[in-house]
């Protein structure tokens, strides 16, 4: 390396240390400023603890992303609500904007999006052209309000926060400690009589997670040991294994078994692994307290009962949102109108089938503008999963397998803004092309200024 390189080198790490030490100073001093009264010592170290985690998140906005999947599922504990100042999940999202602009300021590198994306646009001018018909307008001003933000930030911030390989390392990190935090804090219910949770009280929410725990656990960690070595590996599976079965989520269940059934692609060798951990599972279910209501809901997908009894009332909501969407094909009934059309609001909030909700509330042409970017997000991953040589190989099976449960989840459960992980596993398949292609273009341009380094 010539010393021109090193001295380039030591400028930026000392521009970036010194950007870091300036965002810690200044939330600091926003902390001072928020709460002037310091009357104590505990709420002296409260502040300076609160200053620590912001400017960590703002230097880090990948781990604020990783934290803000999971925010709408412990926001609802009181202890958790007491430690912010407003809604965690608001609190996250600006906490995650500010650090993205601070990215931008730095010129951190930015994933570039997709053309395919340009259909978003399209998708929110039909939604907006959607609240002239709307019969309740504020509901649909409040519906649309929430996808540009809450859910927008899900859907644009990894292109700019996980341009790196380690911004997208720390986030998977992040994430999977929240994940197993939430998993393990879900154990503590464990003997009683209710399903287990999040600490927001939410069954499917639990299930998601420990499903997106489990694969990030089975591609990123199993893969890399040797057995015997790789049993230590499965121990972590222990946690969320136990809170998906605890939870009772079916869809969560049947998409993490679909992804691990197919991953034999590719991890044939762990296909024994899998049998024997499997065989051991089913002996030690008895002894892990799972409550019974939840192996009875589980239990269902195995009972022969056929597929209305199956899905319960989320049947009816379907059959509400097909007839909505052949009465109203080309421009719907209006955005957040499905529940307001319907006999009773309080049951029917959504069809719990994203594609359909878009549909029947905002027309045919809306929801063919969702399945394409679903669909070019899937042919994505499917052409990367071609490549077992790219040196990305890894988080492109994770992708695809993220993007696989999230489909799975946005056509059974939730609504578009509820959905925030499965808009975020659309985005997570560009991001890592945008990986795989800035690593072949630092290998072109180490080839060109080093023509023997490519022999």
């Amino acid at each position: 390396m010539s010393w021109q390189n090193k001295c380039g080198g030591v400028g930026r790490g000392l521009r970036f240390w010194l950007a870091s030490a300036t965002i810690l100073a200044l939330s600091f001093a926003t902390g001072l400023t928020l709460v002037p009264s310091v009357d104590t010592p505990r709420t002296l170290l409260a502040i300076a603890a609160g200053a620590v985690t912001l400017g960590v998140l703002l230097v880090y906005p990948e781990l604020a992303l990783a934290f803000y999947l999971v925010a709408g599922d412990v926001k609802g504990d009181d202890r958790v609500a007491a430690l912010v100042p407003a809604d965690l999940t608001l609190v996250l999202g600006a906490i995650l904007l500010g650090g993205m602009a601070l990215n931008l300021l730095r010129r951190k590198r930015a994933v570039p999006m997709p053309p395919t994306y340009f259909l978003f646009a399209a998708l929110v001018l039909l939604m907006t052209v959607s609240l002239t018909y709307t019969p309740v307008l504020a509901a649909g001003v409040e519906k649309l309000g929430r996808f540009l933000t809450v859910t927008g930030i899900v859907i644009v911030a990894p292109f700019v926060v996980l341009g790196a390989p380690q911004a997208m390392k720390r986030f998977l990190i992040g994430f999977g400690v929240a994940a197993f935090g939430i998993c393990g804090w879900s154990l503590s219910n464990l003997g009683g009589s209710d399903r287990l949770t999040t600490p927001s009280d939410n069954t499917i929410g639990l299930g998601h997670i420990a499903c997106t725990l489990i694969l990030l656990i089975w591609f990123t960690v199993v893969p890399r040991y040797q057995f015997p070595r790789r049993m230590f590996a499965y121990l972590l599976l222990g946690v969320p294994a136990v809170a998906l079965i605890g939870s009772g989520s079916r869809g969560a269940a049947i998409a993490c078994s679909i992804v691990i059934l197919l991953s034999s692609l590719f991890y044939r060798h762990l296909m024994l692994d899998l049998a024997c951990l499997t065989g051991l599972g089913l002996i030690a279910l008895p002894f892990a307290k799972i409550p019974a209501s939840s192996v009875e809901y589980l239990g269902t997908l195995a009972a022969d009962r056929g597929l209305s009894a199956l899905l319960s009332f989320r049947g009816d909501l379907l059959d509400y949102g097909w007839k909505l969407l052949t009465r109203h094909p080309l421009i719907g009934v209006g955005i957040q109108e499905f529940r307001y059309y319907s006999p009773n609001p309080e049951l029917y909030k959504w069809p719990h089938n994203i594609f359909l909700e878009i549909g029947c509330e905002i027309g045919i042409p809306a929801a063919l503008i969702a399945l394409a970017i679903f669909g070019s997000s899937i042919l994505e991953a499917l052409r990367q999963l071609k490549d077992r040589n790219s040196p990305y190989f890894v988080l492109s099976q994770l992708a695809a397998a993220l993007l696989l449960v999230g489909t799975i989840n946005g056509t059974n459960t939730g609504d578009i803004n509820s959905d925030r992980a499965t808009w975020l596993f659309v985005s997570l398949v560009f991001v890592v092309r945008g990986l795989r292609i800035g690593s072949q273009e630092r290998l072109e341009a180490v080839a060109e200024s080093h023509p023997l380094a490519a022999y």
